[in-house]
């Protein structure tokens, strides 16, 4: 593909919503979800930590363990939310979810024992399930099959603008006003953007307008994947491709989330200032943005398993640099492999996922993956910060993550491996269900 060509791939987006595909416009509005979404949560978790130790006396691993338990919560109710959405929709499940999450921060004021923390993390994580990751990659996932890896990474594209719109400003609330109002923030943030764009803007389907995607030649049309062939819940987890993709992504998850929650506490044990960690993760999240949106046609044009064992592998040298120094020049190869491995973790999934088993019950299989691979999550951040409560020193934890990212990658290997025995003709465990 020419330079010329390339360019005019990279520019289709605005051209697209030039042209009015609907679909360009539900990217839109859905980067912003998980903007503000992953600003005011998944990004967020760890920004509490010193302020609710200092004043409570809690230790890291009990507060840690709160961010496990909104993991946990979320990742348990991956089956249902998908059944749900692949039959109702996704509109009415997050107009419900952003009500309930949103009041659950409103609430935590009112915290004043670590019941009552996990108790509203718990809430906000029950009602956070339904209109924030798996909602989202469903709905942009449904209107794009020649160009959906380059859809999602502009979508995903949000996660990295939320830290690094949000980062900053919660720091300064945390310092300057408390930790309180900066929930309270967050709450109100959070149900201004979602209600009118929920209800304004998201529609199910491309069904629901009288224009089609533009067809291209990606790696979904070389493929054939195409809704006919797509999996049933019950076909794809008989499967040892589906198991291999949940192993690696729990592995993946294990690491990445573990330090993203720990990023800004792992910094200022290092010495470094409040102000000083909060600008790495901005420059982080800022760079991982542009990195999304710059190369999102990487997704249509790279092979899925290829693109994941390299996103694992970057984060773990990522990782293994830091590890060893925290110098300025570390920390500026640290900031540029984490952030463009990191750009790619929220696509491995559901890339993945839609890559081996189709759309057809996307929403379901998506779920159940992540009912597993969310053990990842769940774990890894209550044993990051138990491991620092007895080390006082995040090494141990780092050389976790480093392994498990080694581990991640092999079993995206395994997958690689299975496809293609399966494409060159025996079954790889499996066996195309538009054959039956």
């Amino acid at each position: 593909m020419g330079i010329g060509s390339r360019l005019r791939e990279l520019a289709w987006p605005v051209t697209g919503l030039r042209r009015a595909y609907y679909g360009w416009w539900v990217v839109v509005a859905a980067t912003g979800c998980l903007a503000v979404a992953s600003g005011v949560s998944f990004w967020a978790f760890g920004l509490y930590f010193a302020a609710l130790e200092g004043e409570f006396g809690w230790t890291r691993s009990q507060v840690s363990g709160a961010v496990s338990l909104v993991w946990l919560v979320s990742g348990l109710q991956g089956p249902l939310v998908g059944w749900w959405i692949d039959r109702h929709g996704v509109r009415q499940a997050m107009l419900v979810g952003v009500v309930g999450c949103s009041l659950s921060f409103l609430a935590m004021p009112l915290v004043g024992s670590l019941w009552q923390l996990y108790l509203l993390y718990a809430v906000g994580a029950l009602f956070r399930a339904w209109m924030f990751y798996l909602p989202i990659q469903t709905l942009v996932s449904r209107w794009f099959l020649w160009r959906r890896g380059l859809a999602l990474a502009i979508t995903n594209a949000g996660f990295g603008l939320g830290g690094f719109v949000f980062t900053p400003v919660l720091v300064f609330l945390i310092e300057h006003w408390g930790w309180r109002q900066a929930f309270i923030f967050s709450g109100i943030v959070q149900m201004a953007y979602y209600v009118p764009v929920t209800l304004l803007v998201l529609r199910e389907r491309p069904e629901e307008t009288d224009l089609q995607e533009p067809q291209g030649e990606t790696v979904w049309s070389r493929a054939g994947r195409v809704q006919a062939g797509s999996y049933t819940l019950g076909e794809a987890v008989r499967t040892p491709i589906f198991w291999l993709i949940t192993l690696g992504v729990l592995l993946m998850y294990l690491s990445m989330l573990s330090f993203l929650v720990h990023t800004v506490p792992f910094f200022r044990s290092r010495g470094i200032s409040p102000e000083g960690a909060a600008a790495i993760m901005s420059a982080i999240t800022g760079l991982y943005t542009g990195i999304r949106i710059s190369f999102g046609w990487m997704g249509d044009r790279i092979p899925t398993v290829g693109l994941a064992i390299s996103t694992v592998l970057l984060q773990l040298v990522a990782v293994a640099i830091v590890l060893g120094s925290t110098s300025l020049p570390a920390l500026a190869t640290f900031v540029v492999l984490w952030a463009v491995g990191q750009a790619n973790g929220p696509l491995v999934e559901p890339l993945l996922i839609s890559y081996f088993f189709g759309m057809r019950h996307f929403g379901a299989i998506l779920g159940a993956s992540g009912l597993f691979s969310t053990l990842g999550q769940v774990v890894g951040p209550y044993f990051t910060g138990w491991m620092y409560d007895i080390w006082s020193d995040y090494k141990p934890a780092l050389l976790m993550f480093i392994g498990a990212y080694g581990l991640s990658a092999l079993a995206f290997t395994l997958v690689g491996v299975l496809g293609k025995h399966k494409k060159n003709g025996g079954d790889g465990g499996e066996s195309n269900p538009s054959s039956r």
